[in-house]
């Protein structure tokens, strides 16, 4: 369908989203998880998101699939049945992974007493050259297990206890091609309607702020200098420092893009240098948002 986790499972989500959503291209995507042995944790979460921004989620304590955003409650003024049809979606979904995690575990020859997930991703890509481009893959615990090929309409086994699972879908040639037809058309209509109903929020543009302060290095006479970014969006954006006016220094340390609270983003990126050093550093930043660079 154009269809969360909560605590560490959607925290652990939204990093990899954030990782793999390149500048100049829209993304629709969809995580299924569910865990054995999580007191306190749904067996059953789904995340929906339109490039870095979660639209829904669905969990099997609430058993409900609703909105995360208030531009996706006008769906329904186009479709009443919307969040009704999703939720039978994820109610029938429910079931099959419970099973799949313990046919997991038979596979790895593993006791149902441990923590495990079966995760499944899926969705499709829009990018700005009118080029797509769709997926659909499984990991067990965090590692891949299996991925489905669409141009060959195969599913690759990454591990070993995937290959019955690859032989016995390869098998079924019509749901494959469904779902290559899914991914290629009726996911991308589906990412162009969210994003017609989210264009002010997902294509807004908020100019970065940028601080820059400096504090003793971790080695002895030496300087740390921080240039912190924030508020930005969209996310796409390019910190560097530069040295007198023309080299980049590419030693910076950074933990990367994060996200605000208010649905900005921040980056922070550090560099070293001896207490003695005369040298001129500035930082400079690049963004959608600004005429020229800061």
């Amino acid at each position: 369908e154009g269809h969360g986790s909560r605590g560490f499972v959607l925290i652990i989500l939204r990093d990899y989203i954030l990782s793999l959503s390149p500048a100049g291209s829209h993304s629709l995507r969809y995580f299924y998880t569910g865990t054995n042995g999580l007191p306190g944790l749904p067996e059953f979460v789904i995340v929906g998101y339109v490039d870095e921004v979660q639209i829904m989620q669905y969990d099997s304590e609430s058993r409900r699939a609703v909105s995360r955003q208030r531009w996706m409650d006008e769906i329904t003024q186009e479709d009443p049945q919307y969040w009704e049809r999703n939720r039978q979606i994820a109610q029938a979904t429910q079931p099959i992974f419970k099973v799949g995690v313990q046919i997991a575990l038979q596979r790895f020859n593993q006791t149902s007493g441990g923590v495990h997930t079966l995760q499944e991703m899926y969705g499709c890509e829009l990018r700005d050259d009118g080029t797509t481009g769709g997926f659909e893959q499984f990991a067990y615990d965090g590692q891949d297990f299996i991925a489905f090929d669409k141009e060959t309409q195969t599913w690759i086994a990454a591990v070993q206890q995937a290959v019955i699972t690859k032989h016995k879908w390869e098998a079924d040639q019509a749901f494959n091609h469904g779902l290559k037809g899914y991914l290629e058309q009726e996911c991308i209509e589906w990412l162009k309607k969210y994003m017609r109903y989210g264009k002010e929020m997902l294509e807004r543009k908020v100019r970065p702020e940028v601080r820059i302060y400096d504090r003793p290095g971790s080695e002895k006479n030496s300087i740390a200098l921080t240039c912190i970014v924030t508020g930005f969006h969209p996310r796409a954006i390019d910190v560097a420092w530069i040295r007198d006016g023309d080299t980049r220094m590419d030693n910076a340390h950074t933990d990367g893009i994060l996200p605000n609270e208010d649905g900005t983003y921040q980056i922070k990126k550090t560099i070293e240098i001896g207490s003695d050093d005369k040298h001129m550093y500035a930082c400079e930043v690049e963004h959608s948002s600004l005429e020229q660079k800061l």
